[in-house]
């Protein structure tokens, strides 16, 4: 499988990734997955609460929560990697992530989604 640089010249991350707008929630609030992958995800969403906090934290530990193009309801535990509030963005890496939840994020990395809607028609 080929990989690819995702994000800025400075980060080391290599992952395939694949710009999929879902929308999900984070500890119950409501985000946006901009970009999804095996080991992790990209969003928006990110805001400053107060002055010197920001929402949600690097290194915070948070649930994960949509619905696939199935209808299969996704529960995956995250660890957030990285917070920019001023453009509303963050992404996390995936920490606990069951068998079923794999083969979710599988399944939209490989494009299955896409294939199956054009075999639809």
């Amino acid at each position: 499988m080929a990989t690819r640089i995702v994000g800025t010249p400075n980060e080391r991350r290599r992952d395939r990734r694949r710009d999929v707008p879902i929308e999900a929630t984070l500890d119950d609030q409501p985000i946006m997955i901009v970009d999804i992958g095996l080991s992790g995800f990209g969003a928006e969403g990110a805001r400053m609460e107060t002055k010197d906090l920001s929402w949600p934290m690097e290194d915070q530990r948070s649930e994960l929560r949509f619905t696939d193009y199935r209808g299969r309801d996704v529960l995956i535990l995250v660890q957030i990697a990285s917070v920019d509030p001023v453009e509303g963005r963050f992404g996390g890496k995936f920490y606990e992530l069951p068998g079923d939840a794999f083969d979710i994020l599988q399944d939209l990395v490989m494009r299955r989604d896409l294939r199956r809607a054009a075999a639809a028609e």
